[in-house]
This record gives structure tokens, C-alpha cells and sequence, in this order.
């Protein structure tokens, strides 16, 4: 059977320090100095066409997209709309190629609502099945339709076919928009086993509130538009190398930035500064991109932003929070501000003094 990589190796070998990679247990409290062939990987954890079709359908488009164009920018990084789609459906199938194991309270859950369970490997398919971007959206209208019929999703009569867990992944994926991150601290970037991270904020609801105020103050249908694609969580990020991240900002933050919304946002009184609400930053950082042209002929440019120590120690906290055992790290002194950020913060029960250098 083949030993497969829930991160792929090109991207395991961005966190490289003397071609091998910390590879820390969190359980155990261990760490390990590896290969890429060695970690985040195990025998039979996919169906063989499945795992043939994740290097073929997903991975080595990316690997020439993240070679070729990202790795190594430093002002901007261009793509076209079809650079776009491969980027994006990778980050659909890295949002899922993790198979979380489910506590007895979800499975009890599930069996009540089994349409909320996520069959991994039909996802996978099913997302590796799409081959450009009109496929994808024909995947999303359909479900939108669906709902639209509906008062709940439990009265769609062929909800058996509609798969809803996937369908949120390619959706939150599709309607956010794309951030490059870099470091130029000393401090550089780990990786969970789960591959990337998704932050959910104090603002929660008041996200949709705000809107519904601003729609029912304005009647613009561009309020409208964004009511339909923001959802509860502020942002997921993708760990590319111990120097870049990728961040999927909820499109909510556009009024932020977007000279379009000429109206200001009022926080909610529990995160009254955007940084409190998302936990980073400013809104300088969450700028989305400058777009050029029209349909498929369209390019997308985008600034890359360089972090701050503390946000650096933010997106490290929030990986050895949601890793379910393991991480990974270039060097174990590249990480100490963010393990004291972790610990004094109180973000994790884990006991990380394993890892403090000075112990």
C-alpha cells in the first residue's frame, strides 16, 4: 500500500532546516528531525486512485504555480482567473484531505443529522473531479439553488445527493478573497497536521447584523450580494513555507477596504477594533486584490503583506492549537515567541515547556 501524505512533500520540504524538518509530537512530547517521506503521511490513508489523483489533479499544478510565481516574490505576486481556480481548489482539497477523527458527542450529532458528516474520500473526488472553474461554480449554483427551495435544508427531498460538508468548504474558499503574508522576523512559520487553520472570531453574528443594517438603510443590492457569501468564521490560512502563509479573509472585511462601501462599520462592542476582531493586523493587511480586465482574461494582483512579530505569533498559536497531535517547524529557536505567546496567553491546556529553549 502507498504511504500517503495528508501534506504534500513539496510543501513539507518548505520547512526544511539542513534538508530535514522538526517534526514535533504533541502528545508525546518528542521531536524528531526528518524527511518529508517520514512525516504527516501514513500507509493507506487514501484509496490509491484517490492519492494518484491528488498528485496529478490538484498537486502538481500548484507545485509549478507556488515554483514558478509565489515562492519567490517579494512586492506582488500576479495570477490570471485560471491561476486562480488551481490555487483555490487546492485549498479546498488541503481544507480536506485531513480525515479528523469525530468525538462520540459528533457522531451522536451525525446520526441525528448524518447530511453534516464529511465523507472524505467522495469529497475529494468529487472536488479532484473539476477541472476549471465552471465546474465548480455548477457544483455551488446547484446547491444554492437547493436551499433556495427550501425553508431547511432537512426538507430538500435529494438531500442525500447534495454534499453539504464539501459544498461549505468550496464556498468559503470561492468567496473569500486571497492574501500572501510574509516574515521578515526571525521568527518564521510552523505547520499543523491538519495543514491549515480556521479562526473564528468574537464578532460571530454581528457580521451579518451589520450588513442587514446597511442593506436596510441603503437597499444596494451589493449588500445583498455580500449577505449571501460571508459566513461565521473571520478567516482560514495556509501555511506555504516557514516564511509565507496564505490567508482566505471572510469577504465581510471588504467594507473595510473596498472603496465602494462608503459606509463605516460599526464593531460590536466585544472586539471594537478590527484587529480585535480578527485577531491581527489592520486594514492595511486585509486589502484584497487589484483586479485587470474582464471574465476569463482577467488578472489579479496582489501586495504582499509582511507581518508584524505578534501577528507571526498569532497564526503560530492558532496551529499548535488546532493541530490535533502533531507539528512542524524549520528550527526549534524560529518558534520561541510564539511558544511564549501560546503559554502566557493560556490558548492551549497542552503543556509546551518542552519546547522553550531556555528550559
Amino acid at each position: 500500500m502507498v504511504n500517503s501524505h495528508y501534506i504534500p512533500q513539496f510543501i513539507l520540504r518548505n520547512f526544511y532546516s539542513n534538508n530535514k524538518i522538526t517534526y514535533c509530537d504533541l502528545e508525546e512530547k518528542t521531536l524528531q528531525y526528518r524527511n518529508s517521506r517520514s512525516v504527516f503521511s501514513k500507509v493507506g490513508y487514501y484509496p490509491e486512485d484517490i492519492e494518484n489523483d491528488l498528485n496529478l489533479k490538484a498537486e502538481f499544478q500548484f507545485a509549478n504555480l507556488y515554483h514558478n510565481k509565489i515562492e519567490n516574490a517579494r512586492h506582488t505576486i500576479k495570477l490570471t482567473h485560471d491561476e486562480v481556480f488551481t490555487l483555490k481548489k487546492y485549498l479546498v482539497v488541503s481544507s480536506i484531505r485531513y480525515k479528523n477523527e469525530y468525538t462520540e458527542e459528533e457522531k451522536e450529532l451525525f446520526n441525528t443529522h448524518p447530511n453534516f458528516y464529511m465523507d472524505y474520500d467522495r469529497s475529494l473526488k468529487e472536488i479532484l473531479s473539476c477541472s476549471d472553474a465552471n465546474k465548480v461554480s455548477s457544483l455551488m449554483l446547484n446547491f444554492i439553488n437547493l436551499l433556495k427551495s427550501a425553508i431547511d435544508f432537512d426538507s430538500v427531498k435529494d438531500k442525500k445527493e447534495v454534499n453539504f460538508p464539501l459544498l461549505c468548504e468550496i464556498m468559503n474558499i470561492a468567496h473569500s478573497y486571497i492574501i500572501f503574508a510574509k516574515t521578515r522576523e526571525e521568527e518564521k512559520f510552523l505547520i499543523p497536521d491538519f495543514g491549515h487553520c480556521v479562526y473564528f472570531g468574537p464578532s460571530g453574528e454581528e457580521k451579518y447584523n451589520s450588513v442587514i443594517s446597511l442593506l436596510r438603510q441603503t437597499n444596494d443590492p451589493k449588500y445583498y450580494n455580500l449577505l449571501q457569501k460571508i459566513n461565521l468564521m473571520e478567516y482560514s490560512f495556509f501555511p506555504l513555507s516557514k516564511d509565507m502563509i496564505i490567508i482566505m479573509m471572510n469577504p465581510f472585511y471588504k467594507l473595510f477596504t473596498d472603496s465602494d462601501y462608503k459606509i463605516v462599520i460599526r464593531m460590536p462592542e466585544d472586539c471594537p477594533t478590527l484587529s480585535s476582531a480578527i485577531g491581527f493586523g489592520d486594514k492595511n493587511i486585509i486589502q484584497p486584490p487589484k483586479a485587470k480586465g474582464y471574465g476569463n482574461n482577467k488578472e489579479f494582483i496582489y501586495d504582499i503583506k509582511y507581518l508584524n512579530m505578534r501577528d507571526i505569533c498569532h497564526f503560530n498559536s492558532l496551529s499548535i492549537c488546532y493541530a490535533n497531535r502533531f507539528i512542524g517547524f524549520a528550527d526549534i529557536s524560529e518558534i520561541q515567541n510564539s511558544i511564549d505567546y501560546t503559554i502566557n496567553l493560556g490558548y492551549t491546556k497542552r503543556d509546551l515547556n518542552f519546547l522553550k529553549t531556555n528550559n
